[in-house]
């Protein structure tokens, strides 16, 4: 009988432990939009546009599709660290709070190098 209490403990304790911001493809989140015109305009830039995916996904919980696309120009071509970003996440928080936290994630992400020409660009060759 306790063994039945504690699995059933642990199951229910793994969602809490478990809680993080699921990356996602940003062309996933043109479905907010209802007019074709609009989800059009949003795959494309998804395309083209280099963002976070973590950030994104904070991103996609704006409630106001201006905030969204503010919050979408102020990720694009960053980093972010996904652990700073989880506080972000926050159901409660409005469309402000929320994009002043991400700009807060921002600067926690450090470069993998301080000096980018200490190693090589890769280039890769095809053998004939």
């Amino acid at each position: 009988m306790m063994l039945v209490v504690q699995s059933i403990i642990s199951v229910a304790i793994v969602p809490l432990i478990a809680f993080a911001i699921e990356p996602a493809n940003p062309q996933s989140f043109c479905d907010r939009f209802l007019a074709e015109k609009d989800t059009q305009a949003c795959i494309a830039k998804a395309e083209k546009e280099e963002v976070d995916w973590y950030a994104a996904s904070i991103c996609q919980m704006q409630k106001e599709d201006s905030a969204f696309w503010s919050c979408w120009d102020s990720i694009k071509g960053k980093s972010f660290n996904p652990t700073a970003l989880k506080k972000c996440a926050n159901g409660d928080s409005s469309d402000s709070e929320r994009q002043s936290c991400i700009s807060a994630s921002d600067k926690a992400r450090k470069p993998a190098s301080s000096d980018k020409d200490l190693f090589q660009p890769l280039k890769i060759q095809k053998q004939k």
